[in-house]
């Protein structure tokens, strides 16, 4: 073979004239310039299984100041070193997917409890020992969804802020296998300076959270969390949090309904409380973290639906019925009795003579002055009509089929709108399974993509819910806190996806201002009404969220 090389490497050679001390050379330089990344970027961590390239934690983004960039920021605060890590960046303890409940209940992990500063995270972790099957093979969680539905807080100490902590598996295959120990984790932001504490409990094992397929819901039997003997201690140390009250009246006008925040007594605001939304039944009022909310008149909201929205439709359930009481009465429905039942939960059967309230299509014009009037005839200039769809979501139980809305003669009957507005998935989550209702979203897409050409859209998210099951024998609503949440996030992708740069698309949570309620209050208030219904009080900060993402950029 007189000592070439044959095949692929003897035809490199043959291409590039490489002979034995280029190739050394190459490598060389190859090896160099590894080195030179691993220097800028991270550096190399060697281990008996392993070797990878160890980057700088990422923390969470820098938050915007009121005038939308963090180049205002305290150099010192910006450059600091982080004194947290990401769940990613601590190991599960190999120990823990061993447990089982004869060993060892379940419990809250807070692998690092140092002192963080104001906008940066703490890892939780909940570890769910093995149990052995006591119910039969009969429910399952959606796919790459937990087994457990466990609810936790991070709650302040002082402030009584509760931060929800959003669990996901952690990347393990114990995690979708019924009968082992699974684990879950969240990196939770904590933006209020404060000592938090945690609290919780499982709410349900064995995807007994999701009665999907005609299944019943099932008893609420919470199992208790043994919880860590950690504080974390959340500092302001130089007084330059952008997220302080101090500046709260210096952020920016709210124009998104879906902004997070929590909820702040009025005794401890350093501003005049007339300056942003009424506070609830116990004095406390929401502020977003990164936005300001002004307090809008209905009034005014009328105005600014005159000139930006004349005409609107508005689809929904008893909880939009509800919403829309507050709006055509220019806000005085519930104001003079808020503890009475129709206020508190039901008013399904209130006399209301605003607008024909429990009819399937409901027209009335909207007078900055008068409120709402049932419509007749042409619309007027100086008015705004809102068209009222009375649905139960997009379930089987529509009678019409909800579709049969959308007939040929549709915009000539009740117009084209500007604004369209959706709320669903009580009922969804309620009576149908989750593939059911994708598929009708999908379809529901679809009519407002051909019925609505150039209206914004909004979509209100179904009303949270935890803490009990409903087992009234007649309804079984298969609420569960869990499950509503899938539900709603089915909604928001599939539009999301779908009018990706094409349509202005708001999300109108409503279900985040409950969750973010303080944790005893949140499970007070949802156990003394059946239906679901919040309180009129939070009716009317759900509509201030809602009026201030449609007219802060609409205002003269």
């Amino acid at each position: 073979m007189n000592g070439e090389p044959s095949g692929r490497l003897g035809a490199v050679r043959q291409m590039f004239g490489f002979g034995r001390k280029m190739w050394v050379s190459v490598l060389v330089l190859t090896a160099f310039a590894g080195l030179l990344i691993v220097y800028t970027y991270g550096f190399l961590e060697v281990g008996l299984d392993h070797i990878r390239i160890v980057r700088p934690i990422e923390g969470p983004p820098l938050p915007n100041l009121p005038d939308g960039s963090s180049a205002d920021m305290d150099t010192s605060q910006a450059l600091r070193p982080l004194r947290y890590k990401l769940c990613r960046d601590l190991p599960v303890s190999a120990g823990y997917w061993n447990l089982t409940t004869a060993d060892h209940s379940a419990f809250v992990d807070i692998p690092q409890h140092s002192d963080i500063g104001v906008g940066e995270s703490v890892c939780v972790r909940v570890v769910v020992p093995a149990q052995q099957t006591v119910a039969p093979m009969t429910f399952v969680p959606f796919p790459n969804s937990p087994w457990d539905s466990v609810m936790v807080d991070l709650v302040g100490r002082n402030t009584n802020t509760s931060v929800p902590v959003l669990l996901q598996m952690t990347d393990h295959t114990h995690n979708y296998f019924r009968d082992r120990t699974h684990v879950y984790e969240a990196d939770v932001v904590l933006r209020d300076a404060d000592v938090y504490h945690a609290e919780g409990y499982i709410e349900f094992r064995h995807a007994k959270w999701n009665a999907e397929a005609f299944l019943d819901p099932q008893p609420f039997e919470p199992e208790q969390l043994k919880m860590p003997d950690v504080q974390i201690n959340v500092l302001d140390e130089d007084g330059l949090s952008p997220y302080s009250l101090q500046r709260y009246m210096d952020l920016p006008l709210c124009t998104d309904s879906d902004a997070d925040g929590r909820w702040v007594s009025v005794d401890v605001l350093p501003f005049d409380a007339s300056l942003v939304p009424p506070p609830d039944n116990h004095n406390l009022v929401w502020l977003p973290y990164d936005c300001r909310l002004q307090r809008f008149t209905y009034s005014n909201f009328t105005k600014c639906l005159i000139r930006k929205y004349p005409l609107v439709h508005w689809f929904g359930d008893s909880n939009t019925r509800r919403a829309l009481k507050k709006v055509s009465t220019l806000g005085a429905w519930c104001t003079a009795e808020p503890d009475s039942l129709v206020c508190t939960c039901n008013d399904n059967t209130e006399p209301f003579p605003n607008y024909k309230a429990n009819m399937r299509i409901s027209p009335f014009d909207l007078d900055p002055v008068a409120g709402g009037a049932v419509a007749t005839g042409a619309q007027s200039e100086n008015k705004s009509r809102i068209v009222a769809f009375k649905w139960d979501g997009l379930t089987t139980r529509n009678s019409p089929p909800w579709a049969e809305y959308f007939s040929a003669d549709f915009e000539e009957r009740l117009g084209r709108p500007n604004l369209a507005l959706f709320g669903m998935t009580n009922w969804d989550t309620a009576f149908e399974s989750r593939a059911f209702f994708a598929n009708e979203v999908a379809q529901l897409a679809d009519v407002v993509d051909a019925k609505y050409p150039g209206a914004d859209v909004v979509l209100r998210t179904g009303q949270y819910y935890c803490c009990t099951s409903d087992m009234d024998k007649f309804w079984k609503r298969r609420y569960s806190r869990l499950r509503n949440s899938y539900f709603d996030q089915t909604l928001i992708d599939h539009f999301k996806t779908k009018f990706a740069g094409s349509r202005n698309v708001l999300v109108w949570n409503v279900a985040r201002l409950s969750e973010r309620r303080p944790y005893k209050l949140r499970e007070d208030d949802l156990l003394k009404c059946a239906a679901n219904h919040v309180r009129s009080e939070i009716i009317e900060i759900e509509n201030q969220v809602l009026m201030n993402a449609l007219c802060n950029n609409a205002i003269d």
